[in-house]
């Protein structure tokens, strides 16, 4: 139902999706107003969740902040490193690769962050009122987190600020949407990993070189396994997907496998970039990200290995979503290792939108759902 806009009730948390999407946008899709849905405790008996809209006549991925971002803020949300140049000589050494202690080097190259020393010697959270959150939501979410990854807790059982997610209506509205908090609107999941066996998850490539670089590396450190469609054992459950070009199934194609614990996944939406980049969109995307780096420094995940899948919406070219998004997964890690996680013990993958739900030309709010990261722990191949 709908409500009109009363302050002392509702508890206001309104994020910048600006330049969120790598993806072009479609066509002929209404201008809506993004916003977060935060959970607020209106009485004791009482729980509901609250979107605030605010109109504008700009694109869907409108710009909504509530504060000014500070450079010291921007700085910590850019990628130093970006999407490398030198990439061509990480590929070109990754396919050499004979040794552990190589494929060790070009991990520490990619996913050390060992250019940018300074900021991990000097890595510190942002402070609350940047991020729009409290100290409780912070360690409840590591909490939670902590205990997923460990297969303790199922996803209903989320704190209730950890089941937020991205609603978008229409912009010529101010009104307050009101939506009980109900398990049909806590747990959101666009769709359930496509698994191959057991936990085995599956992404192709049309040639070995272009695998990247990382997991190249981690196919020598036997954490992901590597090769030929055609002697694959899944060969014939691959789906071919829209826009997906069709060299990607092909018997001579590539096939990085590896297998996960499905009862330790957590996924996300919410966790944002600037379009065509691997800068964060917004202090509160960095901030979770820095909350799951707490969450797998836990003493009972000491030694796990992880996997960060970045995915994307249909909209743009396959290609290109598929490599924006290992990009993507890649800086995560970074951000997790510069937090003190253990790179050796991450394996990021760009899974692009050969796992999206939506086609290109869906409402803009059904393919936001599109864009997440998921998290697993790394089962024995």
């Amino acid at each position: 139902m709908k409500t009109s806009l009363i302050p002392a009730l509702s508890v206001v948390c309104i994020f910048s999706l600006s330049h969120a999407q790598e993806e072009k946008p479609s066509s002929g899709t209404p201008s809506t107003a993004v916003v977060i849905e935060k959970q607020t405790v209106v009485s004791p008996s009482t729980e509901t969740t609250t979107a605030v809209v605010v109109p504008t006549e700009q694109p869907s991925n409108v710009v909504v902040q509530t504060r000014a971002v500070s450079d010291e803020t921007l700085a910590v949300l850019r990628d130093i490193r970006r999407i490398a140049p030198e990439r061509e000589g990480e590929v070109q050494s990754a396919l050499k690769v004979q040794s552990d202690a190589e494929a060790n080097l070009i991990l520490d190259n990619i996913l050390a962050d060992a250019k940018d020393d300074v900021r991990k010697a000097q890595a510190a959270r942002l402070e609350l009122e940047v991020v729009n959150r409290t100290a409780q939501e912070r360690a409840d979410y590591v909490d939670y987190m902590s205990r997923r990854l460990q297969g303790q807790v199922a996803v209903t059982e989320a704190p209730a600020s950890f089941r937020s997610r991205v609603v978008a209506v229409p912009a010529t509205t101010t009104e307050t949407i009101v939506v009980p908090a109900t398990p049909a609107v806590e747990v959101v999941s666009p769709r359930q990993p496509r698994y191959y066996g057991p936990g085995r998850r599956v992404i192709t490539y049309r040639t070995r070189e272009e695998i990247p670089p990382v997991l190249l590396a981690s196919g020598q450190l036997e954490r992901v396994k590597i090769a030929e469609v055609a002697g694959s054992p899944f060969r014939n459950d691959l789906v071919l997907v829209d826009d997906m070009p069709a060299a990607y199934i092909e018997p001579d194609a590539y096939a990085v496998s590896y297998v996960v614990n499905p009862d330790t996944e957590i996924t996300r939406n919410d966790i944002l970039f600037e379009q065509g980049t691997t800068d964060f969109a917004n202090a509160y995307s960095y901030d979770v990200v820095v909350d799951l780096a707490m969450a797998m420094k836990a003493p009972a995940l000491s030694g796990q290995a992880f996997i960060i899948e970045g995915h994307a919406s249909a909209e743009g070219d396959y290609s290109s979503n598929l490599s924006l998004s290992q990009a993507r997964a890649e800086r995560i890690a970074r951000e997790l290792a510069r937090f003190g996680v253990s790179h050796s013990h991450l394996v990021p993958v760009g899974y692009g939108e050969s796992e999206s739900t939506y086609p290109a030309d869906a409402a803009e709010e059904l393919r936001r759902q599109d864009r997440r990261v998921t998290v697993f722990t790394l089962q024995n191949p």
